[in-house]
């Protein structure tokens, strides 16, 4: 952590001024500058992901009552969902969802693409510090999945997330509404997700 610490006149008598500074002290400042300035860069970039915040907030995705596991790591967020039913009903025995349910609500292909699209890109507005979303959906003997980083999907859909975060109107007109409807979807899955 960077502490920085203000030292001001305290006698409130005008300061001397300072004599001019030759040009190898010049450099040798820019240098300090320039070494500050990267500081402050690991400084933010050393800024992780609160994995409690994560937890909380993938406990509302699309399609949360199959997630398996969500794995934070320092700024990458990986979610993974019950790769059968079978699997699903042994981890939630009291769960009252059939597997006519379970095959309904992937059977389609699209809610597969709303997770894996909206919901990668959702985890990448709401936390500014993710780099990376893996988000990995198994149905029927095969596993679709996304690994999309921030910078990638930034230049794709042509947004900035850390000002999506702060503006909900801008998420609204410049991503969601534009992007979340069945044929960009299709795209967006087309580019980006595997099918193993």
């Amino acid at each position: 952590m960077l502490v920085v610490i203000a030292l001001g006149n305290t006698n409130n008598k005008p300061e001397p001024e300072e004599p001019a500074q030759d040009s190898k002290a010049v450099s040798a400042n820019e240098q300090v500058d320039k070494g500050d300035k990267e500081i402050r860069k690991e400084t933010e970039k050393a800024q992780v992901l609160d994995k409690e915040a994560v937890l909380t907030y993938t406990a509302n995705i699309r399609g949360r009552a199959f997630v398996k596991e969500v794995l934070v790591g320092d700024h990458n967020i990986n979610v993974v969902f019950h790769d059968t039913f079978e699997n699903y009903k042994s981890a939630n025995p009291e769960s009252g969802v059939s597997e006519e349910d379970y095959v309904q609500y992937f059977a389609s292909g699209d809610e597969t693409n709303k997770i894996l699209m909206e919901e990668s890109v959702r985890l990448l507005k709401q936390f500014i510090d993710a780099d990376n979303i893996v988000i990995t959906v198994p149905f029927e003997g095969k596993t679709h999945s996304v690994d999309l980083k921030k910078s990638v999907a930034e230049t794709y859909f042509n947004v900035d997330f850390n000002a999506l975060n702060a503006d909900p109107e801008a998420w609204k007109s410049e991503l969601s509404s534009k992007y979340f409807n069945k044929n960009d979807r299709q795209k967006f899955v087309d580019e980006f997700v595997q099918v193993k």
